[in-house]
């Protein structure tokens, strides 16, 4: 099971024992160590976890303290509110996924790969460190889309994004990246820097899916 995998089903089973009163609002959480031994995962992918259901607005996590239950469930604004987070990464994964398609053909030399490896470097980096991803994550599937060198394809993609962040604030990623999903990562980069198409399509469709299966169970 990849590390995205099992932090959406961390992040899923928490938020279900919240919505069913296991945890009420104020309550702290178990401490990372206790939840990393009942869910069998890393603390890592229990912080991505958290940090998931931070971004909801259902827990505050406080250095020193712990993870504190805010919320029983998420309040999501309209109907066409909770459509469009599912539908927007759909987009995301078309786009991602055709420009793989259109860099994949090119001779090497027409290709500019200089922002792809940087962003993919800055990644390996947070991950290195345990420092928070989400802003270099962002660049680089920013950089996967540009390599194609589409000014359209550009501004579609900041378009998604931007109404990814309008309509609630929540990274696939969470604050940290584990090893397994930056791995997923590389390959995806490498439909770029080495031509391999079919396992850089398989690897962002599973990055976006993993994403939309959270987000099917919390809004469900």
């Amino acid at each position: 099971m990849s590390g995205g995998t099992q932090r959406s089903r961390v992040a899923d089973q928490l938020l279900q024992d919240i919505r069913a009163g296991r945890y009420s609002p104020g309550e702290r959480l178990p401490s990372e160590r206790r939840l990393s031994e009942t869910f069998g995962v890393s603390r890592p992918v229990v912080r991505e976890a958290l940090g998931m259901l931070s971004s909801l607005g259902l827990v505050d996590i406080q250095v020193g303290r712990g993870a504190f239950v805010t919320a029983k469930d998420v309040t999501v604004q309209s109907q066409d509110a909770q459509r469009s987070l599912i539908e927007v990464t759909v987009m995301r994964e078309v786009l991602e996924c055709g420009v793989l398609g259109v860099t994949t053909r090119r001779a090497p030399g027409d290709l500019d790969t200089t922002e792809v490896e940087a962003a993919l470097a800055e990644l390996e980096q947070c991950v290195a460190h345990g420092a928070q991803a989400t802003s270099a994550d962002h660049r680089f599937h920013r950089a996967i889309v540009a390599s194609a060198q589409s000014a359209t394809a550009v501004r579609l993609w900041d378009d998604f994004t931007s109404e990814i962040s309008t309509v609630i604030k929540i990274s696939p990623n969470g604050n940290t990246m584990d090893e397994a999903t930056l791995e997923q990562h590389r390959v995806l980069a490498n439909g770029v820097l080495r031509g391999e198409f079919e396992p850089a399509r398989q690897a962002c469709h599973d990055l976006h899916e993993d994403y939309r299966r959270f987000l099917r169970d919390l809004l469900s």
